[in-house]
């Protein structure tokens, strides 16, 4: 009890106090890492999002947004990126292998493009307690299969229609 009045007395005071000055109290900037990416990183991210995925058509909403998680996760992800793009103009033949993998010098490239690779196919960026949730329906691995399968959680018929035989 003694906390729910103490909360309310620093809210009437905080409406006081904007109400008295006629506008609302300035909020902290965005740290650097909340701001949105530069355009050349956005374009270097989509650029590297293509080779990997071999894809052509991709979210630029979900790429900010991926690019953004991907940056507050991992540190260096900037210098990785660059790394990662110039290992992969200067190995084309890295893209041609049916699954892709790279030598052990270039641990962290790995890391980097399974990262980059996970945030489009499963929409989460991160292991563990530390994993985000980027999106959940506009995932490639959604988009793949959603000529068959509706969305998860998105109700396409009367209840219990799913439990009869199509």
């Amino acid at each position: 009890m003694h906390y729910s009045r103490r909360r309310a007395l620093k809210l009437l005071g905080l409406v006081t106090l904007t109400s008295a000055t006629g506008q609302f109290l300035a909020l902290p900037p965005l740290k650097a890492a909340q701001s949105p990416a530069s355009p050349e990183a956005l374009a270097d991210f989509m650029q590297i999002s293509r080779l990997l995925t071999q894809l052509d058509e991709l979210n630029t909403t979900l790429a900010q947004a991926l690019l953004m998680t991907l940056e507050q996760t991992h540190p260096g992800f900037a210098s990785a990126l660059t790394q990662l793009k110039n290992r992969l103009q200067n190995q084309p033949a890295l893209l041609q292998q049916d699954r892709l993998t790279f030598s052990s010098a270039d641990a962290e490239s790995e890391k980097i493009a399974q990262a980059i690779l996970g945030g489009w196919y499963n929409g989460v960026v991160g292991k563990g307690k530390g994993a985000r949730y980027v999106t959940y329906v506009n995932t490639l691995a959604a988009q793949a299969v959603s000529d068959k399968l509706v969305p998860p959680s998105f109700s396409y018929g009367p209840i219990g229609s799913w439990a009869h035989q199509p």
